[in-house]
């Protein structure tokens, strides 16, 4: 009987325990984009890195294993947008993080004079509309991502 009631009582802990991890995640908000900084090409990518901000007031630590968007510069397509790299969102957290990310050029030499003619420009429009996949520990969600900001430049 003893070895029952034990039995119970952690079947409930961790019933508990999933109800509380499970629970509603709240909606990550990206608030901008700055510090963008090209890194290199190779094979159809143009890498480069770009501090998000990014506010979480979930309880939760996220973890983001893929994005795929549609980057537009100053309404012209450029190509398909990956991350380069795992990235962890602290909970509670309001704060700047840094991210890689791929850039997927379809046509690589329209695509690439069209990076060099935006790269002198000042005062860019960047529109990204795609999805990120998020998980917790034990929550797994797909976002829908439609984000516009402006950039000094992509220099």
């Amino acid at each position: 009987m003893h070895l029952n009631k034990v039995l119970g009582i952690t079947i409930i802990i961790c019933s508990q325990f999933l109800i509380i991890s499970c629970g509603k995640l709240s909606e990550v908000e990206i608030q901008g984009a700055d510090n963008f900084k090209y890194v290199g090409f190779k094979d159809n990518y143009v890498t480069f890195q770009a501090d998000i901000k990014v506010n979480n007031p979930s309880h939760h630590k996220i973890t983001v294993k893929e994005i795929n968007a549609k980057l537009l510069v100053n309404d012209i397509y450029l190509g398909r947008l990956q991350n380069d790299e795992v990235i962890h969102i602290m909970p509670l957290s309001d704060d700047y993080i840094t991210v890689s990310f791929r850039l997927r050029i379809a046509n690589v030499l329209s695509g690439l004079s069209t990076i060099a003619r935006l790269y002198n420009q000042k005062n860019l429009k960047v529109e990204v509309n795609g999805y990120v996949i998020a998980r917790t520990a034990l929550y797994r969600k797909k976002i829908n991502i439609s984000e516009t900001t402006r950039i000094n430049s992509i220099r």
